[in-house]
């Protein structure tokens, strides 16, 4: 065999060329975002080696194949339940920005309108787990919880015991986690609640094959969802961890929201779970009449369930995820709710890296002389320090069209949620962030009420009193490494 030293140098110009000319097809046929298109094949040609492994790890899209799956679904519980418990029509008094927002909910995601008998927005830490922990002890029949990570900590064995112990009692118990978020989760932790007859499932399991399957890393379930007896619901951005209970093993403290929701919107909620449930299952190509299958699946009580309309708070629980028809309901959801603001805009995320149609909308609805602002995590504190570079190098266009930012300073902020005017509140999973918008699988409440929106508010603020605001003058001094760092990162924020 020849010597590499031996290989003519225009056989090297010839591969590499070719291989520069096909991953380039391969990457434009898969029609992705502009942006994201362009930094794929920026990383594939000009860093071929480290490019080409992130990409067939994280890179290759598999959402056609994911869409048909879930069509050839018979139980489809989101589908099912669309007509469930649903406002039929607007109500007079919501203002027409609002019905267009719901209008746009029902078609990119299906989201019916309905109400909430009680909402309740709570911080994170031992305030939302006393509520989750409350409601886990007073159940009755079926405890449905969705966590993207579930920690092998004394938080996380805490809970299996108090499931454990419902389960022992006759509560019908399933818990889904998402196997990439809780890769660092030793399986034995849910022994337990196996053997007191809960059920357990991971979505997306990568740890079913020696390999790492690279169609389901990409794709994370990132819901965080527990119902009680289909009457409470609790979502937001709080995981089962020590860290999300206040603080993490460093000392550094966590803050969150999570909001819980009694009546008729806790069908969203579980309609959600049990479709991801039957989709972690590999089961649900069954005819959906058949009361043996609903009944395997709980969705016997779901689908049967008859009770009269609720009272309360009106709110859409909006899905988003590529298995999804329209995969970027919550994007466009922010976005088009951004576009309606007259008076302000108050967004907290810990994520910052907006699309080009979040960051158009959020500076021209500044240079309409809305009150926007954006909270976000200090760079010592975020976990992961490119997407903080990458959210940095977005300040100078937002300040300049009139935006005021805020880095939250008293330890990691992990609230996610959008305040628009007085009478549109959003809580969820969803950062503000090219990943959730397109990648994964997400849940936000969108509440059009003016209550719920005062609250959040409340809490939007008393975050505030713990950030420190950013300046154009500040920006204006930034040393040159800092500037080139928060450029590259900002290429690869596509990626991201």
């Amino acid at each position: 065999m020849p010597e590499l030293h031996d290989i003519p140098r225009w056989l090297y110009e010839l591969l590499f060329v070719s291989y520069a000319l096909v991953i380039t097809g391969i990457v434009l046929l898969e029609r992705r975002r502009p942006a994201s298109t362009l930094a794929w094949i920026f990383a594939l040609v000009f860093v071929p080696i480290l490019g080409l492994l992130a990409y067939l790890l994280v890179g290759r899209r598999r959402v056609r194949k994911r869409l048909r799956l879930r069509e050839r679904r018979a139980i489809r519980p989101i589908d099912a339940t669309r007509e469930l418990a649903t406002t039929s029509a607007c109500p007079d008094d919501l203002p027409y920005p609002q019905r267009g927002l719901v209008q746009l909910a029902l078609r990119t995601a299906a989201a019916p309108l309905r109400r909430a008998e009680e909402v309740t927005i709570l911080g994170g830490g031992g305030e939302a787990f006393a509520a989750m922990e409350a409601a886990i002890r007073g159940a009755k029949r079926s405890i449905c919880l969705e966590f993207y990570i579930w920690r092998g900590d004394a938080t996380g064995r805490r809970w299996i015991e108090l499931l454990s112990e419902r389960a022992r009692a006759g509560v019908r118990v399933r818990l889904l986690y998402d196997d990439f978020g809780s890769l660092g989760t030793a399986q034995e932790i849910f022994a337990p609640l196996r053997d007191a007859g809960g059920e357990v499932l991971a979505f997306g399991a990568l740890r079913l094959r020696l390999r790492l399957r690279r169609s389901r890393i990409n794709f994370r379930n990132h819901r965080k969802i527990l119902t009680v007896d289909g009457e409470r619901g609790f979502l937001g951005g709080v995981n089962v961890g020590d860290e999300y209970t206040g603080v993490d093993h460093s000392g550094r403290s966590w803050h969150d929201l999570l909001v819980c929701v009694s009546g008729d919107a806790v069908f969203g909620l579980e309609a959600i779970f049990y479709e991801d449930w039957i989709a972690a299952s590999g089961a649900g190509e069954h005819d959906p009449n058949d009361s043996a299958i609903l009944q395997r699946f709980g969705l016997d009580d779901l689908y049967g369930r008859n009770r009269g309309a609720s009272r309360g708070p009106l709110v859409q629980v909006i899905p988003s995820g590529p298995d999804l028809p329209t995969s970027v309901a919550i994007a466009a959801q922010f976005t088009a709710a951004i576009g309606t603001s007259q008076s302000r805009c108050w967004i907290a995320t810990p994520y910052f890296v907006p699309d080009e149609a979040l960051l158009l909308v959020l500076t021209t609805a500044a240079y309409r002389g809305v009150d926007v602002r954006i909270l976000v995590p200090s760079p010592a504190n975020v976990d992961v320090r490119l997407v903080s570079l990458a959210a940095r190098s977005y300040y100078d266009e937002l300040l300049a069209a009139g935006a005021r930012i805020y880095e939250y300073q008293s330890g990691m902020l992990h609230a996610k949620s959008l305040l628009i005017d007085t009478q549109v509140a959003a809580i969820g999973s969803a950062n503000m962030d090219i990943r959730s918008f397109y990648l994964n699988f997400e849940v936000t409440a969108m509440f059009y009420d003016a209550a719920v929106t005062e609250q959040l508010a409340e809490h939007f603020l008393r975050h505030l009193e713990g950030a420190i605001e950013i300046r154009t003058a500040s920006r204006e001094r930034l040393p040159l490494a800092q500037r080139l760092g928060e450029s590259f990162a900002r290429v690869l924020s596509p990626l991201l």
